[in-house]
This record gives structure tokens, sequence and C-alpha cells, in this order.
């Protein structure tokens, strides 16, 4: 399927690392030219910056966890999801060498994307699990996790939560992995491609293209024949080591292509309600949040 549509799809993303590998596939393999798209891409750095930008209309698509969504819509901006982005990623809380344990974080800065969003919700959640209260630890927005790394390095915080590849450099250094977001929830799901729904409905042509754009990016990734070419993509654009990379790619392709399920998104519901005031305003339905996928007769987008 080719879009008849010559207008750009203008797509933003928040943190570079694998969970961004599919993105640089679909662009250096020329996935989106051969279905229509020509993605002009921006690295924002921020989610704070990114929502902004789509609620302006200055992006079309983005990539972030599908949290972003949900809050949108209770503020007032409809975005619907396109595809799931990648796997959960095994994102790990790294922090100070003098912290050896979660506990220690207690009374300590703490750097976050944005402060009531993403990996931010989770941390809250882990850390009241410990029956701390939010004056237990300050959160601090500091942006992406090169920025957060460098925040970490620099000692003016404590710990954050630090995409895969960029953990390990701190690892080696002495920085202490704290615990991961797969071990801390197994079962939440990771980030996804996203749009406004408005526009997606304006240009159904350019939406699907992207759809199948990104649906060949992740079977050609999978595929072992293009190996050394995708990790040729992780070193030069993912700022990957070839071992790490190695290690990524055979685990994505024992996990097979990534996908958003109602389940999932009912999680992501429950923890977004419980953290904004939403008064009395019942729980949407998951598949609200879901654009038209590929169906199973145009290899379906899972």
């Amino acid at each position: 399927m080719v879009s008849s549509s010559n207008a750009p799809l203008r797509l933003a993303y928040i943190s570079g690392g694998f969970p961004v590998w599919a993105l640089f596939v679909a662009q250096t393999q020329g996935f989106f030219e051969s279905h229509g798209v020509h993605c002009e891409i921006t690295h924002t750095g921020s989610s704070t910056v990114q929502m902004q930008g789509l609620r302006e209309g200055r992006f079309d698509v983005g990539l972030q966890l599908p949290d972003h969504v949900v809050r949108a819509g209770l503020h007032g901006s409809n975005l619907c999801v396109l595809a799931a982005q990648s796997h959960p990623p095994d994102v790990a809380l790294v922090s100070s060498p003098t912290i050896q344990n979660i506990e220690q974080l207690k009374g300590h800065r703490i750097a976050v994307d944005g402060t009531s969003s993403g990996y931010a919700l989770l941390l809250v959640k882990l850390l009241s699990s410990l029956g701390w209260a939010s004056h237990d630890y300050q959160l601090v927005e500091v942006g992406d996790s090169q920025q957060r790394v460098q925040a970490l390095r620099s000692g003016a915080l404590m710990a954050s939560f630090i995409n895969p590849p960029l953990d390990k450099a701190l690892v080696n250094d002495g920085f202490v992995r704290l615990t991961t977001t797969l071990r801390a929830f197994p079962s939440y799901p990771g980030p996804v491609v996203a749009a406004h729904r408005d526009w997606a409905d304006a240009h159904p042509e350019l939406a699907k293209g992207f759809q199948y754009a990104w649906a060949e990016a992740w079977r050609w990734l999978l595929d072992p024949n293009n190996q050394a070419i995708a990790i040729d993509i992780a070193l030069k654009h993912l700022g990957a080591e070839v071992t790490a990379a190695q290690i990524a790619l055979q685990n994505l392709q024992r996990q097979g292509v990534p996908h958003i399920s109602a389940t999932g998104m009912s999680q992501v519901i429950d923890l977004v309600w419980k953290n904004e005031s939403v008064g009395q305003k019942p729980l949407p339905i998951p598949e609200e949040y879901f654009w038209h996928f590929i169906t199973s007769t145009e290899n379906k987008l899972t």
C-alpha cells in the first residue's frame, strides 16, 4: 500500500536507545518512502516539550509511553494509538554509587523526564509500595535519558530510570542498578506510537502508510539475515556498543513483533486515574484509544 498524500508526517520521539530501533530501521531502509510517507523526525528530549508539540499540532505522531495518550484525553487532546512502538523495555533504575538499595533513596532528589507522566508514575507507585509519601523524596524534571545520565554523573541527582543501552556505561563506572521496570512491573505495556485522532482520520492513507512501514520495519529488524545491518544502525543511531546491540537483538527476535492489548491499556488507564484528579469520571474503555489497526488480510499489525 502506498499513500497518495504529499503532506509530511511530523514525528517526534523523546529518548533514544533500543526502544526507537524500529524508527531508524524504517528511516534508513526506506520503508517510510516505499509506503508513501515522508517522515520528518524530531528528537524532543522531553515528554513535556513533545506533548505540547502534539497538543499544538506541531507534531502529528509521537513515540511515548501510553499514559501520555490517556492523560492527553483528560486534558482535551484526543490522541490515539497507531501501533506498539516496542516491547516493554527493561529500563533500569540507576543510582549514585553511594546508594546501594532503594530504601536509601529516601530524602534524595531523583531525576525524571516529567514529574507526572511516563516512568515517573511507575516510580511513584514503586516508592509508595514502600510506604513513602511524596515528601520523602523529590522528583526533578531533567529531560531524556542522556540528560539524566549527565545529571547522575555530575552528582546533582541521585537516581533515575535510564534507557538501555545508556545504563550499561553507568553501571560499568560503579553506579548501581537498583531494579528495572520489568522486574518491578512485569506486565505493564511498553511505549506506543500515537497520533492526533483528528489528523489520522483526516489523513487515513498517510496513517495507514505509516502503519505498514512500521510493521515492515519490525519484520526486517527481526529477520536474522539483516543482523549485521541492524547492528550497524544501532551503533550509528542508538549509541549502542556491539555486544549490547547483539544481546538486545537476540531478545527482540525471541519476543517477536510487539503489540499493545486492551488488557495492557487497562493497566495504564488505572494508573493514570489514580494519579489524576478525575473526580467521578468513569473509566474509559481501552479500545477507545486505538485507531484502526491493519486487518488480518492486510499484513496484520499487532
